[in-house]
């Protein structure tokens, strides 16, 4: 087994009049202990887009986003005719394929809102472009499937081998996490709380690699425990 911690401070800070996140990997930064891809997963932002804030309408291609709404609400429009809002617990998939363009922003004029924005290298190029969404609320307790290449229990569809969790364990609650295969690897994300894994205690912001792996124990030392789980191919 091997493990790698990225601790809450080691985090990339990105930040502008729109919002202001922390990152997970490099983003083409030098000299940083975040790496530049962990598997098919090349980019984990934790961002909070501050009130009435906006992107304008910009393109991407060949690209699997997930975004998972955290709190507020946040508008969606795109060039395939699709035009809502999300909030908390809402789960957005873009597969961009051979190219779609978006916009969007923070709604409220007054609240924050945060969401974790997950890019995936796709298993195949130049697919059709499309987007789901999974309305999962506050989540239930233990193991939630978000994202899932073949749609499973609900999830998303996603374009590659990837498998997205999110987590939620009570004081001493615990999950056993089986790995799909060998030669796959696991991430995960800790929103707030104190989570032990396999053995080793981890806090909000922090981020646990874990690779030659079958088996992962997922343990809550706080009161509410909250996390994103992703298995991926590397």
């Amino acid at each position: 087994m091997a493990i790698k911690i990225l601790k809450p401070e080691e985090r990339g800070l990105m930040e502008n009049n729109v919002f202001k996140g922390h990152t997970l990997f490099s983003n083409g930064a030098t000299d940083t202990p975040r790496p530049d891809a962990f598997g098919a997963v090349y980019v984990f932002n934790d961002d909070v887009l501050y009130p009435e804030s906006f992107l304008g309408m910009h393109p991407h291609k060949n690209v699997e986003i997930v975004t998972i709404m955290v709190s507020g609400t946040e508008s969606h429009k795109d060039t395939l005719g699709i035009h809502e809002n999300y909030t908390a617990g809402d789960v957005q998939l873009i597969s961009s394929g051979k190219g779609v363009y978006h916009q969007g922003g923070n709604v409220s004029s007054v609240e924050p809102a945060r969401h974790l924005q997950i890019w995936i290298a796709p298993k195949t190029l130049n697919s059709k472009p499309g987007v789901t969404v999974k309305k999962t609320g506050s989540g239930q307790s233990g193991l939630s499937l978000l994202v899932s290449p073949d749609a499973a229990q609900e999830s998303l569809g996603i374009n590659q081998d990837a498998w997205i969790y999110k987590g939620k364990l009570a004081l001493n609650q615990k999950t056993n996490y089986q790995v799909r295969s060998s030669g796959n690897a696991v991430l995960v994300y800790l929103l707030n709380g104190t989570l032990e894994i396999n053995t080793v205690s981890v806090t909000e912001g922090s981020t646990v690699f874990l690779t030659d792996e079958n088996s992962i124990e997922l343990k809550s030392k706080n009161e509410d425990s909250e996390f994103v789980l992703i298995e991926t191919v590397v």
